[in-house]
């Protein structure tokens, strides 16, 4: 068995990684160059007209080989051969991993019975079932339902304005026609959707999205099989929409310093980078109205994350 492990970072924060290592190895060498030499004999004599190229490894390397169509005594050739090797940011930060476990700097946050000695700063390392953040993943909903509701208003003022018109026309079949039609079936729906449109609970969720998509800072959710959650503040710059896909529903191993312990009583707000999440009164009245969507019964995700739980500040979130 092999005595390594490679980890696939699918969240990689480089700038605290690249840091931590700079701090330990007294700076980062992304890339290193390494001479080789190799000597072989080959029969012939030196003959330029005589060579033949011959496609080689080598020359992907840089390098030319050659045959000599003339035969002769055995000459000595010597190859030298420059390779440069590049680390990438998850090599760089295997390697960093790789050391910080062998030198046990890590505490394996596994139950809640820990986290009574966990102080913000510790360097844990927890695995979980990744379950993002239940305030986004309802707008995303609600706005996917939103365009449905508008689609199918669309369609209602649509066959009443045919209908308008058919009553106004001079052809007697197509007044007919308008006084036999009967109404949409979703005209009623409709109605209560135009309603709920114009209500300040709706301006509130499209403006708790614009914020939460422009916020600088994510806090998604991964819970342990023990029940321990940890809030994950994520950067914008490392986390965007393919991330969020590639984690969606999986299980993944976080590793990051701790920022806060969640003791009991307390909780964090998932809806506190918005202006609502702010107002305690408001946002349970806007969660509320996102569930009563006219023609959708979505279910209620409250934006609480309770005890036990812990807030990290992730280096990486890997598999």
């Amino acid at each position: 068995m092999a005595d390594y492990e490679l980890a696939h970072p699918l969240y990689l924060d480089v700038q605290m990684m690249v840091s931590f290592l700079a701090y330990l190895e007294g700076g980062v060498h992304l890339s290193s160059e390494q001479t080789v030499q190799k000597e072989k004999l080959r029969a012939g004599k030196p003959n330029r007209e005589g060579e033949m190229k011959l496609p080689s490894l080598g020359a992907l390397l840089g390098l030319e080989s050659s045959l000599s169509a003339e035969s002769g005594h055995p000459v000595a050739e010597t190859a030298e051969t420059r390779v440069a090797r590049h680390h990438t940011a998850a090599s760089l930060f295997n390697g960093l991993y790789a050391f910080l476990h062998q030198d046990d700097a890590i505490l394996a946050l596994e139950n809640r019975d820990q986290l009574a000695a966990v102080t913000p700063g510790t360097f844990v390392k927890l695995s979980g079932r990744y379950t993002g953040n239940p305030l986004e993943e309802m707008l995303a909903i609600f706005t996917q339902a939103m365009s449905y509701m508008g689609d199918i208003s669309q369609s209602v003022e649509d066959k009443r304005s045919q209908k308008s018109m058919n009553r106004r026309s001079g052809n007697p079949q197509n007044r007919e026609q308008a006084g036999q039609s009967e109404e949409h079936p979703y005209a009623e729906m409709a109605e209560q959707f135009r309603q709920f449109e114009q209500s300040i609970e709706m301006r509130f969720m499209r403006k708790m999205k614009e914020e939460l998509e422009s916020s600088p800072i994510h806090d998604v959710v991964l819970e342990t099989a023990s029940g321990v959650r940890a809030v994950l503040t994520v950067s914008s710059e490392y986390y965007d929409a393919a991330v969020a896909e590639k984690l969606s529903s999986g299980d993944f191993i976080v590793l990051g310093k701790v920022t806060r312990v969640v003791r009991e009583g307390e909780s964090i707000n998932l809806s506190r980078r918005t202006v609502v999440g702010k107002m305690e009164d408001m946002s349970g009245s806007v969660t509320d109205a996102m569930t009563n969507i006219p023609g959708f019964n979505l279910q209620s995700n409250e934006p609480f994350v309770r005890y036990p739980a812990v807030q990290i500040l992730p280096m990486a979130i890997f598999v």
